[in-house]
């Protein structure tokens, strides 16, 4: 059964390699955590402030980011394949190798991301997307 940890203040706390696949944490305080290879895949992380969070590697599949804090964060080779980012705050954050197949980053801030060798970014939606424009 998946956790239920929404609103709660998860700051500096380790994740790594945990299965947190279906995990309510909508509203928690995340920053500065160690997510590195957590499975976050359907997990509901709406409004979460990840900011310098540590989520390389994590496979985060049809995950709910919507509003989240996830400036500054490192997200290298992860795995957002369908994840919604609406209106996520991803400024500043390393997305390098990280997979977007199919993502929602619809009004996402991006502004100063490290976005070198990210896939599928040719199928995500980026309608409104702040501080990126795709090559022509």
């Amino acid at each position: 059964m998946p956790e239920n940890l929404a609103g709660q203040d998860l700051r500096t706390r380790s994740f790594a390699s945990t299965d947190m696949s279906g995990a309510n944490l909508a509203g928690s305080n995340l920053a500065e955590g160690d997510l590195f290879d957590v499975n976050l895949s359907g997990a509901n992380l709406s409004g979460a402030n990840l900011s310098g969070a540590e989520l390389s590697d994590a496979t985060a599949t049809s995950a709910n980011f919507s509003g989240a804090n996830l400036s500054g964060a490192r997200i290298k080779g992860a795995y957002l394949w369908s994840a919604n980012l609406t209106g996520a705050d991803l400024s500043g954050a390393n997305l390098t190798d990280a997979n977007l197949t199919g993502a929602n980053l619809s009004g996402a801030n991006l502004t100063g991301a490290n976005l070198s060798r990210v896939n599928g970014l040719e199928t995500a939606n980026l309608s409104g997307v702040i501080g990126y424009s795709p090559k022509a």
